[in-house]
Parts: C-alpha cells; structure tokens; sequence
C-alpha cells in the first residue's frame, strides 16, 4: 500500500497533478474557521507550498496573521501602525538615509543596490521613501529598545548582517513594507527563541555527514570548519546569502512550520555537493568562498536534494 502510494505521488508530480492538489489542501486549511496552526504545520512540513498561497500561509505560521478572520482587518491596521510609528522614528533620528551608516555592513552587497527588489502592490498606499534591508533591521531594534548610540557598528556585527540578508529575501515575496517588517521582525524572533534547535541541527549534519562521505568530514573537520562559527551563520542567515529566492522559499516553508532540523539535510546536501572544490581547500576562509560562490542551478540542486531525504528520513523526528 505503501508503494502504491508513493507511485501515486510521484506520478501526479510528473503530469503537474500535485500542486493542484496542495494547492486545493492549502485552500481548505484557509477556509476553516478559526484556522489550525498544527494542521498548517503539518503540511508545511511533508509538502511545498503552492506559490499563489506561500505568503498568507507564512504570515499565518508567523502569528502574525490571527486565526480568526473576523479580527484579521482590525489586526491588520494595527500592525501598519506600528511599522508608521516606528518610520516616522526612524526618519525623526535622522536614520532615513541609512546607506551613509550601512554601505559596507553586508559583505559584497552595496546597500543602495537592492531597493529596487522591493515590489509595491497596485493601489497600494505610496510610501515617501522604500525602506532598505537595514531600515527593517534598525526598526526592529528600536522596537526592542536594542537600538545603540554607535549605529555604524552596530549594523556591522554578524547577528545584524543575518537580519540584513534575511531582510534582503524576504522583501523579494512580500508587496509592502508593512508585510516586509512584521514578518522579518517575527523570523528573527523565532530563530532566536530556537536557537538551541539550530545548534542541534548543525550537530546532526556533522553526524549525518560523518555517515554519508567519511573522507569529506575527516577533511573538514581537520581544517577546523566544525569548530568555527561558518555553518552557524549560516543557518542563522537561513543561508539568504547564498540561495536565490527559489531555493530560499522552500527551506522556509519548513523552518516556519518549526521543523529546524531540515537545516541538517541542507548543511550535508550543500557539503556533498559541492565535495571537490571543498576537498581542494585548506581553510574555513576556503570553504567560505566555495559556498559563497554556488550558483543558483546548484542551490536548486542541493535544496532539492535535502527535501526529498528530509521527506523520505527527516519529517519522522520533526522539530
């Protein structure tokens, strides 16, 4: 039954059937009233996320889209109050032109440079300025009264450049700065609220590593990389930095339905793909610039590849 099953699956995937089916599931997890945060979880986990639904079914794993539609306007209007507030702020500090404080804090990245990736829906209310990446991240830190008097170095330290580059994505699927600052604002909160989840996960790719290419871990480990601090970065950036949005999307799904341990799969999958370049490097610096330096067909690749073990080992021990 089990292989019938998974024939079926796999076929309707092949003749395009099975989007239509998540997508109609999605639609009816949508409908019920209230909405079912489990229900959505458990989807999130064992699918992908029909585009045309991705973003009303992260707003709605975030908290910050309520469960019952009746105070989804009222809840709405707050939270564009809030982001107002918190610009007008911004602005009244003399924060607003923030690429005289930031231009060098995101590594290759010019500040100014990705304005422009913020979309604006039709009709949707003007804004005097686009918000940066960084507008996101000092509004944020205002908000949690984190906000320092030394706001050029501020910016620069890591945990605020993963906030950045998080930023950065996250203002590619979303039409308005309003949805752009609540959900980053409630990605970082949930990332450091499971922190220890994410060093867990780093932990078991070292492991799961170990199991699948032993020559790659012993050499990795003796150039120090399980010691340093890169692959928690990068699981902190939700490695942002490196994947193209339409890799991007996909690991989201699964860390807003609270499974951090998929960042395992994507840490060995990422390692084992790119094993010879890694196996000619030295250094953890060598190793920075090997995955820095991954093209998008390949992310696709690698996320793909986690996925599908994630799916066929992962999602039985889930979190």
């Amino acid at each position: 039954m089990v292989d019938e099953r998974n024939f079926r699956s796999q076929f309707y995937e092949k003749v395009g059937l099975r989007e239509v089916e998540e997508k109609r599931a999605v639609e009816a997890l949508l409908k019920e009233q209230p909405m079912n945060e489990r229900k959505f979880a458990n989807f999130a986990q064992r699918s992908i996320v029909p585009a045309t639904n991705r973003t009303a079914v992260w707003k709605f794993l975030l908290g910050i889209t309520p469960r019952y539609a009746e105070s989804q306007e009222y809840v709405g209007q707050q939270q564009t109050l809030m982001f107002e507030e918190l610009w007008r702020a911004l602005k009244s500090l003399g924060l607003g032109n923030v690429a005289t404080l930031g231009e060098e804090t995101v590594n290759g990245h010019d500040s100014l440079g990705n304005a422009g990736n913020t979309k604006f829906a039709s009709g949707s209310k003007p804004w005097s300025d686009i918000p940066l990446p960084e507008h996101y991240l000092l509004m944020w830190l205002m908000s949690e009264a984190k906000l320092l008097f030394d706001i050029r170095q501020q910016l620069r330290t890591k945990q605020n450049q993963h906030f950045i580059a998080i930023a950065r994505k996250v203002s590619c699927f979303f039409d308005t700065p309003v949805d752009i600052y609540h959900v980053c604002a409630s990605i970082w909160s949930l990332l450091l609220k499971n922190e220890q989840a994410i060093l867990d996960a780093i932990q078991d790719a070292i492991g799961m590593l170990r199991k699948e290419n032993d020559y790659l871990h012993l050499h990795l480990f003796k150039m120090g990389l399980f010691s340093s601090s890169l692959l928690k970065h990068q699981c902190f950036s939700l490695f942002c930095d490196i994947f193209p949005e339409t890799a991007i999307e996909k690991i989201l799904d699964k860390i807003f339905a609270g499974a951090f341990r998929v960042l395992s799969f994507v840490i060995v999958a990422m390692l084992v793909h790119q094993r010879r370049p890694l196996i000619a490097t030295s250094s953890v610096e060598g190793v920075r610039n090997v995955i820095s330096n991954i093209r998008k067909e390949e992310a696709e690749i690698i996320v793909t590849s986690a996925l599908d073990h994630w799916l066929k080992v992962g999602v039985v021990k889930r979190g």
